[in-house]
């Protein structure tokens, strides 16, 4: 669907998605270019005729030239609408990594900093059809599945606030007319015609295919039935763990027999959320990754991956945190790797992890029934050089250890 500039149905399309999110504190990011300079003007007539107040913010990275300038354009633009709005700098990045995803980080933290501190229900941001068209296209050159081909989620949380893309079914176009209706300037990003970046090149292949009938909207729309595929198959993972996959001390355990009857797609896919519950992140491990895994399972060999070990038997399958990957991690707190411990707590105590010598030194381990790599990965209490409690291994003494993250089978169901 391409809606059109139309002042009424673009308002209509906002209000649908805001009250969506049952939002009144909205916050919205404007960087001066057109999809967010529209945002910020659709937002702001909306709140004319509603309950709903909004706020901006402009995250000035720094990094060109002329940045400075476009976050004071904003707040002029703004203060002609009389709609509060805040300037967030950036200029931390220390030369290493990937630039982009520096900023994109940057970008996101500091706008939650905001949110959270102006008390916000919702931060929205002007991404469009034509974003999806363009993200769907790169991730086909890198040969993604069905996950990296679906469209964009038009709500979701990080750092701990609610963000939301109001506008995914919005044509870049349609808000440029609309714009231009309202006789509103705004500022184009000089990178974006820059191509050096992917994105960039992106949109200028979609000119060329748009002869051949894959138009943005096209695009879009098979973005959008992935994003359809994909939540059947999250469904279908989620019953194939409930039935094969059941949690001991931490570690997860798959059932092979049923493990070997599953597609290749699901087992992926549990393999896949397994780890992340596991190590926490952002990102899922590669596919190529993923299916030297699960050739290791097949074959029945051990495979390290992604700071866990994986134990494949021909009675059991089981996923643990490794204990290379914990062995220097020591906290001067409660707060330990995936772990929360509570107990008699003193200044100067710390927690690592419990490792071979002072696991050996524990008379009566192996009455836990936990396995011993299990156990080495597990969180210890020590002060003074001396050892406190190892929880899981039953020296506990009033200490318990408690998993940070919801029980596995909850985390598939919510995802």
């Amino acid at each position: 669907m391409q809606l059109s500039g139309d002042d009424h149905t673009l308002l209509e399309t906002l209000k649908t998605e805001i009250a969506n999110v049952n939002a009144t504190r909205i916050g919205v990011a404007v960087s001066g270019g057109g999809d967010s300079i529209a945002l910020l003007l659709l937002l702001a007539a909306l709140s004319a005729d509603t309950n709903i107040t909004v706020e901006t913010i402009t995250v000035d990275h720094g990094l060109r030239e002329g940045s400075a300038e476009e976050a004071e354009f904003v707040q002029q633009t703004c203060k002609g609408l009389s709609v509060p709005h805040a300037i967030a700098r950036w200029g931390a990045w220390n030369k290493s990594g990937n630039l982009q995803a520096a900023a994109r980080d940057a970008r996101y933290r500091l706008i939650a900093e905001w949110a959270q501190r102006r008390e916000l229900d919702v931060v929205c941001i002007g991404h469009t059809q034509d974003d999806v068209a363009e993200t769907f296209l790169m991730r086909l050159g890198r040969e993604s599945g069905v996950d990296g081909l679906a469209r964009m989620q038009s709500g979701f949380e990080r750092n701990g606030v609610q963000f939301l893309r109001p506008l995914l079914d919005v044509s870049r176009e349609s808000l440029r007319a609309y714009l231009r209706g309202k006789d509103q300037t705004w500022r184009e990003d000089p990178s974006n015609e820059n191509d050096a970046f992917g994105r960039v090149r992106a949109r200028r292949a979609l000119r060329v295919l748009d002869d051949i009938g894959l138009s943005s909207s096209a695009l879009a729309q098979v973005a959008g039935n992935m994003a359809d595929a994909k939540v059947t198959l999250q469904q279908a993972t989620s019953r194939f763990a409930q039935s094969a996959v059941v949690e001991d001390a931490g570690d997860l355990l798959i059932d092979p027999a049923m493990f070997r009857l599953e597609t290749v797609e699901l087992r992926r896919r549990l393999l896949s959320a397994m780890l992340v519950w596991m190590v926490p992140s952002d990102y899922p491990p590669r596919r190529s990754a993923l299916a030297e895994l699960d050739a290791a399972i097949l074959d029945q060999r051990t495979f390290s991956i992604g700071g866990c070990l994986v134990f494949s038997k021909a009675k059991e399958i089981r996923v643990t945190r490794e204990f290379n990957a914990v062995r220097d991690l020591i906290e001067h707190s409660p707060n330990w790797d995936r772990w929360i411990i509570s107990g008699p707590w003193q200044v100067g105590m710390e927690v690592r992890a419990l490792g071979e010598p002072a696991l050996a030194g524990l008379e009566n381990w192996r009455d836990t029934g936990v396995k011993r790599q299990t156990l080495m990965a597990s969180p210890s209490v020590w002060y003074d050089g001396q050892l406190v409690a190892a929880p899981l291994a039953g020296s506990y003494d009033g200490w318990q250890a408690t998993l940070k993250s919801a029980n596995f089978h909850e985390s598939l169901s919510s995802a």
